[in-house]
């Protein structure tokens, strides 16, 4: 999955620890379901020190980026967006169905970076 070159400069990969396979190592894989289960939960705390309010949720974020994606002008496939955000394909032609077998990293990295952040002064304490 392509990461947003802002985030890159921002230094995003600084936080994967050498040798291990997922950037946020420290959120196992849980046997009640996938990995996002316990980041959510995970998020959920975090968000209460630092003041956000109840109503914004870890899917909050997912729901913005599908929305401006889907509201921004450009060639933006509603596929690859979907495939971004993993969710289950919004097109149900039967040329999506039957005859597409994926798509590529390069629409993926184009969806990305058609994401736009704000600017940031993010302060690491060490």
């Amino acid at each position: 999955m392509p990461i947003h070159s802002t985030l890159l400069d921002w230094g995003i990969l600084d936080f994967q620890k050498e040798g291990e396979k997922f950037l946020f190592s420290e959120l196992k894989t849980p046997k009640s379901g996938p990995r996002g289960t316990d980041f959510g939960r995970n998020f959920s705390k975090f968000k209460t020190t630092i003041g956000l309010p109840a109503a914004i949720t870890f899917h909050s974020f997912r729901h913005t980026v599908s929305t401006r994606l889907r509201n921004q002008a450009g060639d933006l496939r509603e596929l690859w967006i979907d495939a971004l955000l993993g969710h289950e394909f919004s097109h149900k032609s039967q040329g999506t169905m039957t005859y597409l077998s994926g798509i590529t990293t390069e629409n993926l990295r184009q969806t990305v970076e058609a994401v736009r952040y704000p600017s940031l002064y993010l302060k690491r304490s060490l």
